[in-house]
């Protein structure tokens, strides 16, 4: 393998080497000078990844619209967060698929571009709820809810004041604060009457979850699906996506949208400094194409965001309705960024220590 298509398939940058970049001959899709990469997109691996390439890549035609041959950058959103904040400028990816915090995050630094909306008829149709500004449009619907095992709890819960019912002491898991574990105990705090500001109403709720009915802390979306189909953990704050995988397996799991439910995305954003901007920007309308949403829908059983996406009956229980919208909270991520240390000293201090 040449040492150019090694790094791009690393996702390093390659604007240190000597350009030899050619036009192509697409009309619209010129390949500009100093294009010393192919186009190349960066999200989380493994069969998310895989299942991305599949639908939305090949699936989509990306090629056939483009003239360009993508190449994909597979690593945490985080990793891929940390390489775009060092690129000064010449980022190692054309675009990246990030939830909204890491986006807020990269936008106020000013590494995002603004989307062509005139040439992305698909977002239009895609609900505000799963949108940010005019820079970020969500693939998926992934609410951070209330998940239980339907044979040991057969009323369904009202709320996350049903994980303190002594019942299900040593049952009930929360997530790790470096998991989701920050942004569930924002949304919890917004349902307990607080704010990004004042986070001691979600703080002293979580902390009498772990002293007083013993929760049992949730590493990854993994090891909270595994203590689940174990029967150790009954009752979760959980993605809804992986309560319905469960649930075709087998396990009776149920999941509903409490007050204090968080809606959180996975979209792509134009990352500033790409020589691909018009290609991106056809790259991302077709993550929200309701088609391919609905393709993408029936295998990872996150609702899609596009209004016009229909799902097929057997799928009519993963939909997302405004009630469930309702009970979701709405944070402001740079507040939510700014406290993450602060408030992870008082994680450590007063629920876990």
């Amino acid at each position: 393998m040449k040492r150019r298509e090694m790094l791009a398939r690393l996702g390093i940058g390659t604007a240190w080497m000597a350009s030899g970049a050619a036009g192509l001959v697409v009309p619209g899709f010129t390949t500009p000078a100093r294009a010393e990469r192919p186009f190349t997109w960066a999200s989380t691996g493994g069969s998310w990844g895989e299942h991305l390439e599949q639908i939305f890549v090949e699936g989509g035609g990306f090629t056939k619209l483009t003239g360009l041959s993508p190449q994909y950058s597979f690593q945490l959103e985080s990793i891929a967060t940390s390489k775009i904040m060092a690129s000064r400028g010449m980022p190692p990816y054309d675009i990246s698929d990030h939830g909204q915090a890491e986006v807020v995050m990269m936008e106020d630094a000013g590494f995002i571009l603004p989307y062509d909306t005139a040439g992305m008829p698909n977002y239009a149709d895609v609900s505000d709820t799963a949108k940010l500004g005019n820079y970020y449009a969500s693939t998926s619907f992934l609410l951070f809810g209330l998940v239980w095992n339907a044979k040991e709890i057969p009323t369904r819960p009202a709320s996350f004041h049903e994980l303190l019912n002594p019942k299900y002491k040593g049952r009930v898991g929360i997530p790790a604060y470096g998991w989701y574990g920050m942004y569930w105990l924002h949304a919890l705090n917004k349902a307990l009457g607080g704010d990004e500001d004042n986070i001691t109403p979600g703080m002293n709720f979580a902390a009498e979850l772990v002293r007083k009915n013993n929760a049992v802390i949730v590493q990854n979306a993994d090891n909270g699906k595994r203590l689940m189909e174990q029967g150790d953990v009954i009752l979760n704050p959980f993605w809804n996506g992986i309560a319905f995988q469960m649930q075709a397996d087998g396990v009776p799991t149920q999941f509903d949208s409490v007050p204090g439910t968080l809606a959180i995305g996975t979209g792509f954003v134009i990352l500033k400094g790409t020589p691909y901007e018009e290609a991106a920007n056809r790259f991302i309308n077709l993550t929200l194409d309701p088609k391919l949403q609905v393709e993408f829908s029936s295998w990872n059983m996150y609702p899609p965001t596009n209004r016009k996406a229909v799902l097929p009956s057997g799928l009519d229980h993963i939909k997302v309705t405004e009630a469930d919208l309702r009970n979701t909270v709405t944070l402001d991520w740079k507040k939510v960024a700014a406290h993450r240390a602060d408030y992870l000293k008082r994680w450590d201090e007063e629920v876990m220590g």
